[in-house]
């Protein structure tokens, strides 16, 4: 019997085959995708670009629409071994150059899965970004509560991740579904993972900040933290905390800055210690030169004080040089008839009544040879008789018989100049030295608060008038000099009387309102006396720094304080008052636990303890120096407490591209 698979057509021997070779891409597209897939700087920069949200996703279709438009141009010049699109129409160039481009990403990708994935979320993080930084309220960090801005999330979340899935699937409904769904549910968890995310960055970012600025300031970060907290409190910064340092001079500590610094160095003080040692002596020994530094601003400023009385005395022996002056005016004296003064002075008594009566009746009498009825005709005697008036006059309120007195004065003054013409330039000389001595006897006044105080307006006037030159004086007077001269004296006063009362000096220098310094600026010019109303105001807010840290007053502050400090050993009824409420037995247990705590206290280090030196140290240290390390430290500090800028949107880029990714 035959054999039957002899005459079988399908296991008979085959027919030779012949392979004819045929570009690639002609009959198979995959195969004309087929693309290197190595870790290259154009591969890498492709997977950038095709994770940026919506637009990567048309990138490939873009390259393609492109290259087939370009092929017939741009192929012929092409070297051989470039990839060329044989393609007779368009449509066939297009979809060959989209092979191309596909093949590339998936090779690509299966050579570097995780390189590729993770170049896409960068691109598609570092696309996300600028939207979200451009529309925050779109991306849930605008205002509002946490549901709105969830919600406002959700909404852009799913807008995008649609979009994309819509343009990567070409507007498959699926893919264009889950698209959305996944980016509304990442978009509405976005504002509580940044928010969550943010915290945790910010703590994180604190403590290195923290750490750095104290190091800045060269002290613990645990005392740098109290410190910068008072500062901040005291609505101080950098820049402000350098200001005023700069104008409280070169005493000043951060103790004197503000309420919560100064409190903080009332609980150093306050508590046992190091600290409390290192807070009171540098007050002390700032208090203690105090009255120096204002005697030497003063002094500086104000000129060296000098007594009124010498300056009277020194006033009164000028006078007193004038003598010889007024005897050689006389050597040329001649008899004067006084008997029309007399006639003048007669008629008016008889004409007046009462106490003028009575003063002209003196200055009548004053002008004859004495014990008789005859006028004397010496001009000695109108000289003696104008200087009695002169006195007269000086203890004389009643302006009817100033009056009187003043008009007799002058009648006796024209004849004694007549009688003795070169007594001008002797009674000029005197009458400045008169004027000098009153204007020490005013300058002690300019400081008072009652009537006979001028009115900063009044001194002007006074000064003004008071320089120009009387009589037959030549050249200005030194009437302001002796104003400011009493002043000064008045001053040195007042600090001597009250040299541990600094608020007591300020009030009597100072005065209420700015009238005082306007008065001195007359005196002394405007910048001194504004350099001594400084000083004085520091030393008054030095001298409170003293009373508010040391005084026993303002003790909740005090205590508040002490235990944010750690150093009021905590007031409430705690676990070892517990057990120490629990009679024998707990007695035992308290004991014990006492003991505990003494055996850790001398094996660990009391942070707590050096943190408190430190701090103290920093609160009443007067070094520029150390100061400087301070403020630098505060600016470089200035960011503690903020989120930095790119976490938020960072996170919810991260969210979105990560949703869009895991749905391609």
């Amino acid at each position: 019997m035959a054999n039957p698979w002899d005459n079988d057509p399908v296991v008979s021997e085959p027919e030779p085959v012949e392979y004819v070779r045929v570009a690639p891409w002609e009959n198979d597209p995959l195969q004309a995708a087929a693309q290197d897939g190595s870790l290259s700087v154009d591969n890498s920069v492709r997977s950038l670009a095709t994770g940026v949200p919506i637009i990567g996703g048309a990138l490939n279709r873009l390259d393609a629409a492109t290259n087939a438009t370009l092929a017939p141009l741009i192929d012929p010049i092409l070297p051989d071994g470039f990839q060329k699109l044989e393609g007779g129409t368009w449509d066939e160039r297009y979809h060959q150059a989209l092979a191309i481009q596909a093949g590339k990403d998936d090779a690509f990708h299966e050579e570097h899965p995780y390189v590729d994935t993770g170049l896409n979320i960068a691109g598609g993080v570092a696309g996300t970004i600028p939207a979200v930084m451009a529309a925050p309220a779109a991306f849930g960090a605008g205002g509002g509560g946490l549901l709105l801005r969830s919600a406002a999330s959700a909404a852009t979340g799913g807008a995008m991740g649609g979009a994309d899935a819509a343009v990567r699937s070409d507007g498959d409904l699926e893919q264009t579904g889950l698209g959305f769904g996944v980016g509304a549910g990442l978009g509405l968890l976005g504002p509580s993972i940044g928010k969550a995310v943010g915290a945790g960055t910010r703590a994180v970012m604190d403590k290195f900040r923290n750490w750095n600025a104290a190091r800045v300031a060269d002290i613990p970060s645990d005392a740098f933290t109290f410190l910068r907290r008072a500062v901040t409190d005291d609505g101080l910064d950098a820049a402000g905390l350098q200001q005023r340092l700069a104008e409280m001079g070169p005493d000043a500590m951060l103790a004197d800055l503000g309420p919560n610094l100064q409190k903080q160095a009332g609980a150093l003080a306050a508590t046992p210690g190091r600290a409390q040692e290192i807070v009171r002596s540098a007050l002390e020994d700032r208090a203690a030169g105090a009255n120096a530094r204002i005697n030497a601003t003063i002094d500086e400023n104000f000129g060296t004080a000098r007594l009124p009385s010498a300056l009277d005395a020194e006033a009164a022996a000028n006078q007193q040089a004038v003598g010889p002056a007024y005897r050689q005016a006389f050597e040329q004296a001649r008899p004067y008839d006084v008997g029309p003064i007399a006639s003048d002075l007669e008629r008016q008594i008889n004409v007046l009544r009462g106490d003028p009566q009575r003063a002209l009746q003196r200055v009548r009498g004053m002008l004859n040879v004495h014990n008789s009825n005859v006028l004397d005709t010496n001009p000695v005697t109108m000289f003696n008789t104008r200087q009695a008036i002169d006195g007269m006059l000086k203890v004389e309120a009643d302006p009817k018989v100033v009056a009187a007195l003043t008009d007799a004065r002058q009648m006796i003054d024209d004849a004694l100049t007549r009688a003795v013409p070169q007594i001008k330039e002797a009674d000029a000389t005197f009458a400045e030295l008169a004027r000098q001595r009153e204007a020490v006897g005013r300058g002690q006044q300019v400081l008072d608060s009652g009537r006979t105080a001028p009115r900063p307006q009044e001194l002007v006037q006074e000064v003004e008038h008071g320089v120009q030159p009387q009589g037959m004086q030549i050249g200005p007077s030194a009437v302001p000099l002796r104003l400011s001269q009493g002043a000064r004296a008045e001053i040195e006063r007042i600090v001597g009387t009250n040299s541990n009362d600094i608020a007591a000096m300020n009030r009597l220098i100072k005065g209420e309102g700015d009238w005082n310094r306007s008065r001195l600026a007359t005196l002394f010019g405007p910048e001194k006396a504004d350099r001594v109303f400084k000083v004085l105001e520091n030393e008054r807010v030095f001298a409170d720094t003293a009373n508010t840290v040391t005084r026993n007053s303002e003790s909740a502050a005090r205590i508040a304080a002490q235990n944010e400090l750690g150093g009021a050993g905590g007031g409430g009824f705690g676990l070892k008052e517990s057990f120490k409420a629990g009679g024998v037995r707990g007695a035992a247990r308290s004991f014990a636990m006492d003991k505990i705590e003494n055996i850790a206290k001398a094996l660990l280090p009391d942070g707590s303890a050096a943190a408190r030196e430190n701090l103290a140290t920093a609160l009443v240290d007067r070094q520029r120096d150390s100061l400087a390390n301070v403020v630098r430290a505060l600016a470089v500090s200035g960011n503690i407490g903020k989120t930095p800028a790119l976490v938020d949107p960072v996170v919810k880029a991260l969210l979105l591209t990560s949703g869009s990714a895991g749905t391609r």
